[in-house]
Parts: structure tokens; sequence; C-alpha cells
């Protein structure tokens, strides 16, 4: 027997209530919040959000990969 509601696409939307969620990395989380309110803000500002987002992510994401690499070379 199927659930209702599977497969409906207001499933698939984050429960933002409490914010977005949080990672305990400062940068990743203020990109988070940076695009909590993504879909109420004007389509004009969605590039550049989404932009500095990816930025800070990349960067992050550089770091640990780096940080890895290091610690297996040990």
């Amino acid at each position: 027997m199927s659930e209702p509601n599977q497969g409906r696409l207001d499933d698939l939307e984050p429960d933002l209530a409490s914010g977005p969620p949080q990672t305990g990395h400062t940068e990743i989380d203020q990109a988070l919040h940076g695009l909590a309110d993504l879909a109420s803000a004007p389509l004009s500002d969605h590039h550049d959000r989404l932009a500095k987002a990816h930025e800070v992510l990349h960067v992050a994401l550089d770091r640990a990969e780096d940080q890895l690499g290091n610690a297996e070379s040990r």
C-alpha cells in the first residue's frame, strides 16, 4: 500500500521553518543562511546569491580535500 502523499513535489521542499541546516562550519552556515529565503527573493538576486554560496562551498570543499590529502600522506 502506498502513502497518500508519495511522489508529490511539495514533499521535496525542505522544512526551513527552523532556518537553514547548521553544519558547524561558519562559512558554510552563512552561505546556507544566505539562500534560506531565495524563493521569495527577487529573481534578479538569485544568480549573485547562488554564485556566492557556490564559491563558499567550493573553497570549503577544496580546503577539506587538502586537509584530507595532508592527513593521508603522513
